[in-house]
């Protein structure tokens, strides 16, 4: 295929789906560039046995997906809303439910305070919690119920 009939395909694929893929801020054009560049960073993936589109249409799809899944938020409801809150009250005490999103790797602080409590959770934490517990620190995935474990041994820790 000539780099045109590439080109048109994966726009026309793309145009295809842009509308099924719309959320937030981002309207059908927006969608549409999104997948068009998506198209193009997949070509290198293509198999020449395959239809052109078909591979594109499943590409595509599953990368839009992944896109709508990974910045679709409301800034009213759930974590963001918690976030937006906090930003705008820093007056707002300590509480052990912050401590996780506020000690993660990347964040420095100088904050006395903060490096007492982290001194004393890893001074008192049990060794078969730290795994559980430097995920929490680092924000990482973790099933419901063992977050809110390590929460409450946090607590008892900090009391």
């Amino acid at each position: 295929m000539t780099e045109s009939e590439v080109s048109e395909t994966i726009s026309k694929v793309a145009r295809r789906l842009a509308p099924k893929f719309t959320f937030g801020p981002y309207d059908v054009e927006d969608i549409f560039q999104e997948a068009f560049i998506i198209g193009i960073e997949g070509l290198d993936k293509y198999d020449e046995a395959r239809p052109l589109s078909n591979f594109m249409f499943t590409h595509i799809s599953n990368r839009l997906k992944n896109f709508k899944r990974d910045n679709y938020y409301r800034l009213d409801i759930g974590a963001a809303h918690n976030i937006q809150t906090r930003k705008k009250n820093i007056n707002e005490a300590l509480d052990i439910n912050s401590i996780h999103s506020i000690c993660t790797a990347d964040t420095t602080t100088n904050d006395a305070h903060i490096t007492e409590i982290l001194a004393i959770i890893d001074e008192k934490l049990p060794a078969e919690y730290r795994r559980d517990y430097l995920k929490l620190k680092a924000n990482s995935p973790m099933p419901k119920s063992r977050k809110a474990l390590i929460l409450k041994i946090l607590k008892e820790i900090l009391e």
